[in-house]
């Protein structure tokens, strides 16, 4: 068994292989650094609950990996590109990555419904990222489940993933699509007014709020192609059903 090192597009501590049994191909993830175990046993956890519950992630294989001595896991390699890739690429059309971002995010909005619904902190993904979705023709995984949990309810977890993915995901697709992303997200999420409402809340209903788009507008004028969260939260409400 030959172990090729893996390169990822996004930053990590831990260590990837790849490897080939002439039937499939594999990737073996090496858990390095602080709680290595409990963050290996928590994304095993993660991984086998979403499999469990419809969603796309790669397939976990019991395998022995000889003279690796700390902890890892071996998963089924997805053949595709990192969404942050695929959105950021110039050769693809405009329409087709909008389509996949409505599929996404009908698939995120099921997915934050039942997590939701069932109290259930472990269907929501707690490092969400463009680089942690991958595209494969129609097919769209999840990867990297490590982080642990943060946040007092469900509602407030599945708001702050998708108020962080809508930010990687406009910087990947360019900032002139703000408008047009969010509508998508509201349109996905229309039955779920609530999870949207706490996006709203955590950014500008913070106090001292006058403080922090003070902070933001600094931010913006030293990074003008910079998209923030309150970009996209004054996105949102632009999008909502006005009342």
């Amino acid at each position: 068994m030959k172990l090729l090192p893996l390169k990822t597009s996004t930053k990590t501590t831990n260590t990837l292989y790849s490897f080939d049994d002439g039937n499939s191909s594999y990737v073996v993830k090496c858990y390095v650094g602080d709680d290595n175990l409990k963050r290996c046993r928590r994304e095993k956890d993660a991984i086998e609950h979403w499999a469990a519950a419809g969603f796309d992630v790669p397939r976990i294989y019991d395998r022995t990996i000889p003279n690796i001595r700390v902890p890892y896991l071996v998963f089924s390699r997805i053949e595709g590109v990192p969404l942050r890739e695929y959105l950021s690429s110039r050769t693809r059309a405009t329409d087709e990555k909008l389509r996949t971002l409505e599929s996404l995010f009908e698939q995120m909005s099921n997915r934050h419904r039942l997590a939701v619904e069932n109290g259930d902190f472990r269907l929501v993904h707690y490092d969400p990222s463009s680089g942690n979705v991958i595209c494969s023709g129609d097919r769209l995984s999840y990867v990297d489940f490590e982080a642990s949990p943060k946040y007092r309810t469900v509602i407030e977890a599945a708001g702050t993933e998708l108020l962080t993915l809508c930010k990687w995901i406009i910087r990947d697709i360019g900032a002139e699509f703000l408008q047009t992303v969010m509508q998508l997200v509201t349109a996905s999420y229309k039955n779920q007014q609530s999870l949207l409402q706490v996006m709203l809340k955590r950014t500008s209903g913070r106090p001292f709020q006058f403080y922090h788009r003070w902070k933001d507008r600094r931010y913006k004028s030293k990074h003008p192609n910079e998209v923030t969260k309150y970009d996209v939260v004054d996105s949102l409400f632009r999008s909502l059903p006005q009342q």
